[in-house]
């Protein structure tokens, strides 16, 4: 932070160095210069020693990133031209660097500079804190308790393990219930009973060659049959009914 600031004209040289003729000594006097950019970029979102050091780190390799980008036909400053490199590195190991939970880094700084809303910006303190309190009261009604916040609708592995599993069983169980029928009855039971969308009866009778007054005949009779062998499998009643 005590280096001095360079010249425009030693700035020149220096990346001139660098850029052509791979010159260390060139970046790195570059970089000592031009390192309270990433030092300030990182106290700006920190005040803790180690996450201040590792995200100074990302910026100075900004810093070096826009030393190698550089374009010596344009008249502004190295310290211009790095902001936006330094700026990049910083908010992007920002999320990376400060949160338990994988956070995208513009959702990060959205939070923290107040972009988001409510629910939205709690998500992210928790990502960051990496707890939250359950015990705390609701301040108002539209405020929920700190453990509803953990409450999902959504099916958790587990679930959709069981019902995958279930559906799989009833649907082996219903496969060999209907092997076990004439043709007529396993197959009004399947294009009945069995479809998103049931075909008509006269749909079907066509098919079979048969008249809709006997296929619903049929019909009637193979659910019953149906119903019989399922609840011999094991099939509830109650289920059945």
């Amino acid at each position: 932070m005590r280096e001095p600031l360079l010249e425009a004209d030693q700035e020149r040289a220096a990346i001139c160095s660098w850029q052509d003729h791979g010159d260390r000594k060139a970046l790195e006097l570059l970089l000592r210069s031009h390192a309270r950019q990433a030092w300030s970029q990182a106290a700006r979102f920190t005040d803790n020693p180690v996450h201040m050091e590792d995200l100074a780190s990302e910026g100075f390799i900004g810093l070096m990133r826009a030393a190698d980008n550089f374009d010596r036909a344009q008249e502004v400053r190295f310290s211009t031209y790095a902001g936006w490199w330094v700026m990049n590195g910083v908010s992007s190991a920002l999320a990376r660097t400060k949160t338990v939970i994988d956070v995208p880094s513009r959702t990060y700084l959205d939070a923290h500079l107040g972009k988001l809303d409510e629910d939205e910006r709690q998500r992210v303190r928790m990502a960051v804190q990496g707890c939250i309190a359950i015990d705390y009261a609701p301040d108002e009604e539209d405020n929920p308790r700190g453990r509803d916040i953990l409450i999902s609708d959504d099916a958790g592995p587990e679930d959709i393990v069981t019902e995958d599993s279930r559906h799989r069983q009833i649907s082996g169980l219903i496969g060999s219930a209907l092997a076990r029928m004439s043709k007529e009855e396993s197959e009004v039971i399947r294009r009945r009973k069995l479809q998103p969308a049931p075909d008509s009866y006269e749909e079907i009778a066509f098919d079979l060659r048969v008249t809709p007054e006997r296929l619903r005949q049929v019909e009637k009779r193979a659910l019953m049959r149906l119903r019989r062998i399922l609840i011999d499998c094991g099939f509830s009643r109650s289920v059945l009914a």
